[in-house]
């Protein structure tokens, strides 16, 4: 069976600090990574992939899905366009309880405050083809919420996003990428289809649909590096990697013989 990747974004502008410069694409590198996904891959959405993993329809060869967390008003302006040029599926992550706020929880953390999308940006993206998924209500850190805060920030985030969109919220991602078993069923119990964590990796038909993996995509990422990163399935990009991933395919090999 085939594998597929998940692409995660955050910011797609110039940083405002060093601090948060890993988590900024510049828009320009956006363009050309969407380019050359769009030549060399096969961009899908997460209904399509999620379809394809549970075996309901074939999977694509190098299939690959686009997301973002926290709905930032950058992304608003600089990830339409492109995708829409390239015909690009995406997937946009938003913070149930913070239309038209800012970057709050990142603000102890030493980064910038930046504007998140308004309501009526969220629902431009949505008419535009790019699908609405939670992020919960309030940027919370999972692994450390009390039961009733689960269903709250999990529960509630969904109906708030229904509400806005008129329409079922069916993906998830985790904050900080934390999480824990709770956490997990909680999820799956509000009905939604998937979940995405950071863990890096490809997916394949025994990914469980509620921890898929995730490639982030960093700020310093060159067209060379994010090439690496899809055809490696890894967030490392440095040049010993590709070593690495051959080495440790040939030990598995080996060791499945002996």
């Amino acid at each position: 069976m085939n594998r597929a990747i998940i692409l995660m974004y955050h910011i797609l502008d110039s940083p405002l600090s060093e601090r948060e410069s890993k988590y900024c694409c510049l828009p320009e590198r956006f363009e050309e990574q969407m380019a050359w996904i769009g030549k060399h891959f096969n961009p899908i959405g997460m209904d399509a992939m999620l379809a394809g993993l549970n075996g309901e329809i074939a999977l694509p060869d190098r299939a690959v899905a686009v997301t973002f967390d926290d709905g930032f008003a950058s992304t608003f302006e600089h990830a339409m366009p492109v995708l829409i040029r390239y015909g690009i599926p995406a997937t946009m992550f938003i913070v149930a309880n913070r239309f038209g706020g800012d970057n709050d929880w990142m603000h102890t953390r030493g980064m910038p405050q930046r504007p998140l999308m308004t309501a009526s940006q969220i629902l431009e993206m949505r008419a535009s083809g790019v699908v609405i998924g939670s992020h919960t209500l309030n940027h919370a850190k999972l692994s450390e919420c009390a039961p009733e805060e689960l269903v709250n920030e999990i529960s509630g985030s969904k109906a708030k996003l229904e509400d806005l969109l008129g329409e079922p919220v069916r993906h998830f991602a985790y904050p900080y990428g934390l999480y824990n078993e709770a956490a997990r069923s909680q999820v799956e119990q509000a009905g939604y289809a998937s979940a995405c964590s950071t863990r890096s990796g490809f997916n394949g038909e025994d990914a469980d649909q509620f921890l898929l993996r995730r490639i982030e995509v960093f700020g310093a990422d060159r067209l060379w590096h994010f090439k690496q990163k899809l055809q490696f399935g890894t967030n490392d990009a440095s040049w010993h990697q590709p070593f690495e991933y051959y080495a440790g395919r040939l030990l598995a090999r080996f060791s499945k013989r002996s």
